[in-house]
């Protein structure tokens, strides 16, 4: 996956979308009309679009609709706080009480 920037065109080789420069740092992307955006964001729309990209594949590999697929893997999405994550003994855990 590789995205391209130059000075008036955001693209991708995974996709079709783009983004194109609307002037005073300002992005119009091709699958958000009517809404002005940074350069950064328009970077990150683009890495949505490629990831969005390879959905059918991987949806199609579980047997199911690609919208389906992104509703059940965010329906119980937790992100994980490293802050507070406890670090299990894996023996242990493989092995089971004694």
């Amino acid at each position: 996956m590789t995205i391209q920037v130059t000075h008036s065109l955001i693209t991708s080789d995974q996709t079709q979308h783009r983004a194109r420069s609307v002037g005073q740092g300002g992005w119009a992307v091709s699958w958000l009309p009517g809404r002005t955006i940074t350069t950064e964001q328009a970077v990150v729309a683009m890495q949505l679009a490629e990831a969005v990209s390879v959905l059918p594949a991987f949806a199609g590999i579980l047997g199911l609709p690609p919208c389906e697929a992104v509703g059940k893997a965010l329906l119980d999405f937790r992100p994980v706080d490293t802050r507070t994550e406890q670090v299990v003994d894996s023996v242990a855990q493989v092995r089971g009480p004694r």
